[in-house]
């Protein structure tokens, strides 16, 4: 990840950021969480989150294409999917283990704690992401209205916009 992003031009961040998206759709590595749908470690990314979404941000207000600004704002949305390292992996292993059924004793204090603080911690993150989706929507709608398009990005409701993203996680 690079770390030093204050004379990068936005759309070489952006183009980087394309470049793993199509990297991740072509090869499916690092693998997509199932049972926290979509989630990716962060150290994949090519810059720290925040850089990524303000460049997309600002390549969204100077794109005219109706198509551009879609896949920019699937990207911007997308980007919600990437988690702290730490807790992908723990929740890789808990996937594995389950899909495998080769579920540990968990007998012991120790392996049952280790569970329990996994299932906390999926349950934070799961609502971490809800949250971080909704405020991703609002962001796009305020950049939707700055360039003079509707302020909706789905052709729903709001409600039924919000039922969506729930699907979309899979909750």
């Amino acid at each position: 990840m690079h770390t030093d992003d204050s004379t990068l031009h936005p759309k070489t961040i952006v183009s980087a950021y394309g470049d793993l998206l199509a990297l991740i759709n072509e090869q499916d590595k690092p693998e997509a969480l199932k049972l926290l749908p979509g989630a990716l470690p962060e150290s994949v990314l090519p810059y720290p989150q925040a850089t990524i979404r303000h460049a997309l941000a600002i390549y969204l207000l100077h794109q005219d294409y109706i198509e551009e600004r879609d896949i920019i704002e699937d990207a911007y949305m997308y980007l919600d999917n990437f988690i702290p390292d730490e807790e992908y992996e723990k929740f890789r292993i808990l996937q594995i283990s389950m899909e495998t059924k080769e579920h540990p004793d968990y007998a012991s204090e120790d392996m049952s704690r280790d569970l329990s603080y996994t299932m906390v911690l999926l349950k934070a993150r799961t609502g971490k992401m809800k949250k971080r989706r909704k405020h991703s929507s609002h962001e796009l709608k305020s950049l939707r209205r700055i360039i003079g398009l509707p302020g909706n990005i789905y052709p729903h409701s709001e409600e039924e916009a919000e039922e969506m993203l729930e699907l979309d996680l899979n909750l």
